[in-house]
This record gives structure tokens, C-alpha cells and sequence, in this order.
């Protein structure tokens, strides 16, 4: 059995090792490059410092969105989202000067629904040799040459979710895979890359209520795995047809990486740490400090309006980030008024649902999959993680960084970069050294192989940034939402 399973591991690292395409070191072709895993070629070699006065190559004003830029060629390609005209579009700038060569609306009828802080355009292109291909929830696939040529588009039926799609394309062997999922119901999908027509399309098992996700599929061997609201599952590849899953609290929000073996996904959810938790008072707390006219009862009148029911440390001043407990939650039979075992009931609730989340080594194991270890401290909402030589990064809203052995799950380190706020940006490496990229933006490079936080340098753009950079040859692009800039040393 020990030869048969070194047989097996041996065949899972050669299929990896085969379907890892080989990428021209100049391009990064989809959202966090070559499959997604942030990691840039090893000869890239982008700036250190940069701003607005240093190292800037060109920057370009763009209609905003949250979609990262993709690079082939001589060309970049991302969508935007113009709000004054409520116009969807695909934009395509000239790499050396960001000059805007074409642009391409999609015909969406009607528009996404969106958290406060998110955007209609939020995925990210994907683009191979020949042609670029991008996706809009409100709309669906659209497939254009690199000169702005019609190809081919598949509308598809606007997915309902919380807070509008995250998912962008991706490619492999002759398919277009997109994670297409929603509040009810929601699919994997691949369809031809020439053509556009359907290959397959797996629903997705919703057992248990909510499923959506937000997550972009990574491809491993023969598989694709998807982390999605409540489990992290694969499929096969050329026919979609499921091959493990583990359920596990989460809200589907990050994209995995891989190992040769090993399978790492960044489960998250509102009440998976304990800063993320609400003190919720007692009911004879909760009495003695509102029931004004000494009933016994609390009314909606006396309910206060800033009782903490999840928190997210760090993006305090960000709207829609904090919840609340509202009175229409608490009051179960709607007579107007709380009692104690109404309120007891809603403690309880809230109790059941503290289950910790964390980041997962995942190993197939059957039709499921074995948990090699898990790290459940400052585990990020939105950014994915980075793999990068045997060590995992992440960066939790606050800057907060935590630096693992990928093989133990040894917290080598865990500190702060000083760039505080949100963080949606997923970081990037190139050249050793890893970018962090704050939702206020600041970019935080720091060095890949320390063994505590070694900070090489801070760049302040003064933007917003919601969308990961990109790196391509020795330059890195950033997205702000106002402008996309082309940083690198002339």
C-alpha cells in the first residue's frame, strides 16, 4: 500500500507539474497570473519604491472597477463600469504608454445588485494568444480578439448573490471555466474557447440553504478546485463530474492555491475570531440598561441601535461593514415588544453560529478530503493567500501579516505593516519580495524569506485600491479607482 500510494502522489505531482502551462514571462493572463497563484515569473523584476514622482512609467484615468488588469503582448485588458452612463465595458490600453486602444461594451439590460463598496465590473479578464475573454455578472462571456474583433458572447441569467459576483475566468485546455454561482442555485461552466458553445455545466449541490460564492476556481492536475460558501470541493476537468468535497463554515470568498500535493484554502466567516464576535449583554444587562418604563420588556422604542452583532476589526470607517442587531430580529412572535426568552433565544442563536474559521491544508482523501493542519488566527476576509517557496501569506484588514511554513502550518511570523484599513487586494511576489496593497493605497513590499517582518518598502499612492496588481516583466501595474498606473524603473 506504501509503494501504491508513492505511486500516486508521484503521478499527482507529474500531472501538476504537465497542466502548469508555460507562460511567457512578460504577461500575466488572468486574475493573479499563472492560475491564480500571485507569484510572478522569476525573472520579473518590478521596482521596490514607487509613487506618483518615482518610478511612474505612465498612469491612465479609467471609469472605476474592481477587475485587475491582464497583460499579453503589447497590450492590457480590464473591465470597468462607468456609473454616469451605467455602461459595462472591456477596455484595452497600449503597454507602453497606457494609451486606450479600444473599448467594448457589454449589453446588459439590467444591472448586478452590489455591496456598498464593491462594482458591476469586478472580474478580471483572461486572455491566451489569440483572444481575450471576459465575464460581467449582469451579463455573461464575451470572447474578442487582441484587436477588439467580436467573437462570440453567452449571455447568461444574472446570478443573485449578497453582494454582487466576484468570480473571473479562467482557462484551461480548450475551455473558458467560469465559477457562475448565486443565492439560487448556481453552476461550474465551461464552454469552448473557440466558439463559445457549452462543453458542460455542473450544478451546484445546495444542501443546507445559502452556496453562493465569490471565489475564482484554481486548476491542480486534472482538477479544479473551488472554494465556495460552505465547502471547498473539485471537479473534473474535462467532464465536470464532482470528485471530493469538505464542508467546512465559510463565506466563499477567497481563491485557493496549491502545492504539488496539497490544496491550501483560506476559510472565512462573520463569527470565526473572537474580535469578530459581538458582546452581546445579558438579559438582565440588557433590561437594566434600556427598559426605560421598568416593564419587564424591552420595546422597539427602547431597543438601542448599536448593539455589535459581528464586527470586522479594521474597516471601521468602511460602509455596510459592521452589523448591527436590529430589533425585528430579536422580537420572534412581531408583538412590538422583547422578553426574556425571546432574547435568550436570540443569544443562543447567535452562539451557535461562532464556529471557527481558518486556513485549511487540504489532502484528498476519497470523496473528501483530510485537514493536514489549519492556522484560525487573523485569518483575511477578501484577500487570497500567497504560496511562495514553502511559505504562506496572508494580510488581514488592519495590516496585519501572517507569515506560515507551508508544510506544518509553524506561524514563522505574525506583525503588523504599519498601513493600516481594509485590505481587498490578494498580494503578489516578484523578485523575493511580496506585495501588500491596502484598500487605502498603500503598498507594502516586504521580503519573502525573512524569518520576521522585514518591511523593504512603503509606497503611498493616495487612491483607493480594491483590485490585486498585476506584474509583468519589470513592471507592476496597480489599479486605483480612479487611475491604473504602470510602475518601473526606466
Amino acid at each position: 500500500m506504501k509503494h501504491l500510494f508513492r505511486f500516486a502522489a508521484l503521478a499527482l505531482t507529474l500531472m501538476v507539474c504537465a497542466a502548469a502551462p508555460i507562460e511567457d514571462p512578460a504577461n500575466w493572463p488572468q486574475f493573479r497570473g499563472p492560475n491564480a497563484s500571485g507569484v510572478a515569473a522569476e525573472s520579473a523584476a518590478p521596482p521596490v519604491e514607487f509613487s506618483a514622482k518615482k518610478n511612474l512609467l505612465w498612469k491612465r484615468a479609467l471609469p472605476p472597477g474592481h477587475s485587475s488588469p491582464s497583460v499579453w503582448g503589447e497590450r492590457i485588458f480590464l473591465n470597468a463600469y462607468n456609473s454616469s452612463s451605467r455602461k459595462l465595458e472591456l477596455i484595452c490600453l497600449a503597454r507602453k504608454d497606457g494609451a486606450i486602444l479600444w473599448r467594448r461594451d457589454a449589453p446588459a439590460t439590467s444591472l448586478e445588485q452590489t455591496h456598498a463598496v464593491s462594482n458591476p465590473a469586478t472580474a478580471t479578464p483572461a486572455v491566451d494568444s489569440e483572444r481575450v475573454y471576459t465575464y460581467f455578472g449582469s451579463f455573461g462571456l464575451m470572447a474578442f480578439t487582441h484587436a477588439g474583433e467580436p467573437l462570440w458572447q453567452t449571455p447568461r441569467a444574472m446570478p443573485r448573490t449578497a453582494h454582487g459576483s466576484g468570480a473571473s475566468p479562467i482557462l484551461v485546455r480548450d475551455f473558458v471555466i467560469l465559477n457562475h454561482d448565486g443565492i439560487a442555485g448556481g453552476y461550474l461552466l465551461a464552454v469552448d474557447r473557440k466558439t463559445g458553445q457549452e462543453a458542460w455545466k455542473r450544478m451546484y449541490p445546495a444542501p443546507g440553504g445559502r452556496r453562493e460564492s465569490y471565489s475564482t476556481p484554481i486548476v491542480w492536475g486534472a482538477q479544479i478546485v473551488l472554494h465556495r460558501a460552505g465547502v471547498v470541493d473539485a471537479y473534473d476537468i474535462a467532464t465536470g463530474a464532482p470528485k471530493w468535497s469538505l464542508e467546512t463554515p465559510t463565506s466563499g470568498l477567497s481563491t485557493p492555491v496549491a502545492s504539488s500535493d496539497t490544496v491550501f484554502a483560506q476559510t472565512w466567516n462573520l463569527l470565526g475570531e473572537d474580535d469578530q464576535r459581538g458582546a452581546l449583554p445579558d438579559w438582565a444587562t440588557l433590561l437594566k440598561k434600556y427598559d426605560k418604563n421598568a416593564d419587564g420588556q424591552i420595546s422597539e422604542a427602547e431597543f438601542p441601535d448599536d448593539l455589535l452583532y459581528t464586527a470586522r476589526p479594521g474597516l471601521e470607517k468602511v460602509p455596510n461593514s459592521q452589523n448591527y442587531l436590529n430589533f425585528r430580529s430579536a422580537d420572534r412572535n412581531r408583538d412590538g415588544v422583547i422578553t426574556k426568552d425571546e432574547w435568550e433565544s436570540m443569544l443562543a442563536m447567535v452562539a451557535s453560529q461562532a464556529r471557527d474559521h481558518g486556513l485549511l491544508a487540504l489532502r484528498p482523501d476519497g470523496s473528501s478530503a483530510k485537514i493536514v493542519w489549519r492556522e484560525d488566527t487573523s485569518i483575511p476576509e477578501v484577500p487570497s493567500p500567497l504560496l511562495y517557496k514553502n511559505r504562506l501569506f496572508l494580510v488581514r484588514n488592519g495590516g496585519v501579516v501572517t507569515c506560515l511554513d507551508s508544510a506544518t502550518g509553524h506561524v514563522i511570523y505574525r506583525a503588523r505593516t504599519g498601513a493600516t484599513g481594509p485590505y481587498f487586494a490578494s498580494p503578489v511576489e516578484a523578485s523575493g519580495r511580496v506585495y501588500l496593497v491596502s484598500g487605502d493605497g498603500v503598498v507594502t513590499v516586504i521580503a519573502a524569506s525573512a524569518d520576521k517582518m522585514e518591511i523593504v518598502a512603503k509606497n503611498e499612492l493616495g487612491e483607493d485600491v480594491y483590485a490585486s496588481p498585476a506584474i509583468a516583466g519589470r513592471v507592476i501595474y496597480v489599479r486605483t479607482s480612479e487611475n491604473l498606473y504602470a510602475f518601473g524603473e526606466r
